[in-house]
């Protein structure tokens, strides 16, 4: 097996990854190229080769840190290595995991941090990292849900959970609606409502109103972000961002939830409809953890009744005393790994 990183157009790695089960917005080029325009990361692309043939890819986010000239490379779910319509070669992704600490490690002396898109579920909770990889301690694997968009809308509103269809039909009765697109109008409203929105709960994230315009901006027509917007008369109560990839789409990020009005019911139940229309077999809830997700959202998302799912944890790689250190200064800066 060979890594090759590569100069890939927008064009080729999406081809490329779109070869690939488990792909996520993390991995797209857009998102790359959207945080290295925004934050002090650098975007670079990796293809691992046999006999010429791509067998898989990761995008890995490298940023240098003022600490014995050292850096960190995060690899967010990736790399990809399972093609569809087969369960792919566990020992083919051990292959991999050794290349990228050869890269990145024993070659460029930088701190290598990655989370697999490997679910515990399914097999990965007895997965074995190869020699020189190790458990980041207390960094437990990304959890949410995905709902099947696949059956009927009348099944879909069936399945909700009983409390869930009872607010939403109450809401409804309100008299609150959606506004659902990609619109330039819909996603500048949308970035000024979120922005006042974060300042007013005082929320981090690195999904900032910069990157989100940056993102927009890079993605190709047909893969634009989408917007739903709650209104009663002439209120917006609040709007919910959604991104797409492969087969699935994604609550990336709201503005308010109209929780006084009912209006998150109707936000994000017309959300659903809009991407079954729009031909997703998936939604992604965003995140649905039990141990980190806030009470109320965590009670709110379940309502949705998606299918859980929880990654497996995050790997290290480094040398020594400068990886325990990088590990350290990351933690005390809250710097995150949310490239």
């Amino acid at each position: 097996m060979r890594l090759v990183p590569g100069n890939f157009s927008q064009e080729e790695w999406t081809a490329l990854v779109t070869r690939f089960q488990d792909q996520s917005l993390m991995q797209t080029w857009e998102y790359g190229e959207a945080k290295a325009r925004t934050g002090p990361w650098q975007a670079v692309r990796l293809a691992f080769l046999e006999k010429d043939l791509p067998v898989g890819v990761c995008q890995a986010m490298v940023r240098p840190l003022p600490i014995w000239r050292g850096g960190l490379v995060w690899i967010n779910q990736g790399p990809l290595w399972r093609p569809w319509g087969g369960e792919g070669d566990r020992a083919l992704l051990l292959e991999m995991l050794v290349e990228l600490r050869k890269y990145w490690v024993e070659e460029r002396r930088l701190y290598l941090r990655l989370a697999l898109p490997l679910e515990l579920a399914a097999g990965g909770g007895d997965f074995l990292p190869p020699s020189g990889y190790a458990w980041v301690p207390g960094a437990g694997g990304w959890a949410s849900a995905r709902l099947d968009l696949s059956p009927a809308a009348e099944e879909l509103r069936a399945g909700l959970s009983r409390n869930w269809r009872k607010q939403l039909s109450r809401a409804e009765r309100q008299g609150i609606t959606a506004r659902v697109g990609r619109s330039p109008e819909l996603f500048d409203r949308f970035l000024k409502n979120y922005g006042a929105f974060l300042g007013r709960k005082g929320w981090q994230t690195p999904l900032t109103a910069d990157f989100l315009r940056e993102l927009q901006a890079r993605l190709p027509e047909a893969r634009r972000l989408w917007v739903c917007e709650g209104w009663q008369g002439t209120d917006c109560l609040g709007s919910l961002l959604l991104a797409g990839y492969g087969d699935t789409s994604l609550f990336l990020a709201l503005s308010g939830a109209g929780q006084a009005a009912h209006g998150g019911f109707v936000i994000h139940w017309q959300a659903v409809l809009a991407m079954k229309a729009a031909g997703f077999r998936w939604l992604d809830l965003g995140g649905v953890d039990p141990q980190r997700t806030p009470p109320g959202i965590l009670q709110f998302k379940s309502g949705l009744r998606g299918r859980p799912y929880q990654l497996v944890g995050e790997l290290e790689a480094g040398r020594g005393v400068v990886s325990r250190a990088l590990r350290w200064y990351i933690r005390r800066r809250h710097l995150g790994t949310d490239g």
